[in-house]
């Protein structure tokens, strides 16, 4: 509950309100389509997506979830629904594994932790930056009961 409270308060909370069984019971909640960064639809999933920095996060949601907190760190969160019986779906798991890439084409390996906060399931990992440094992501997600993963792909410039 810790880290969806610190996410929420660092103004990335639209995500997470869809992930949680409250978002049905609350229609004061905004659609996850307000971010910038659109779901991807795969098939019967829809994989939502997020990259930050991690001082959005407390020292102790950090230390919680065992991911580096600093000016120079950053957060991609993950997090897979199944949308096959309605729009709102519900949060499964899966198996995540990337990397980023820097400008040079330098890869750094993704390390992705699950975390399960009540009825929400997202996968965490931290990653280093310079500042005004372009990163390009490339995650495979595999949903669970999926035969077939797939590749979602997006790029950020971080700032510290």
């Amino acid at each position: 509950m810790a880290l969806t409270k610190q996410l929420k308060q660092a103004g990335i909370f639209i995500v997470f309100a869809l992930l949680t069984s409250l978002a049905k019971a609350n229609d004061n909640i905004p659609a996850a389509r307000a971010l910038d960064n659109e779901p991807e639809r795969f098939g019967n999933y829809e994989v939502y997506f997020s990259a930050f920095n991690s001082t959005f996060i407390t020292p102790d949601v950090a230390d919680q979830y065992n991911l580096r907190r600093g000016e120079r760190y950053g957060i991609v969160n993950i997090a897979i629904r199944d949308v096959s019986e309605g729009e709102l779906g519900k949060a499964v798991t899966g198996t995540i594994a990337g990397h980023s890439m820097n400008l040079l084409t330098q890869k750094k390996g993704l390390e992705f932790s699950e975390v399960k906060d009540g009825g929400a399931v997202y996968y965490l990992a931290d990653f280093k930056f310079s500042d005004k440094e372009l990163l390009k992501f490339v995650i495979d997600v595999m949903p669970q009961d999926s035969l077939k993963s797939e590749t979602l792909r997006f790029e950020q410039t971080f700032y510290q």
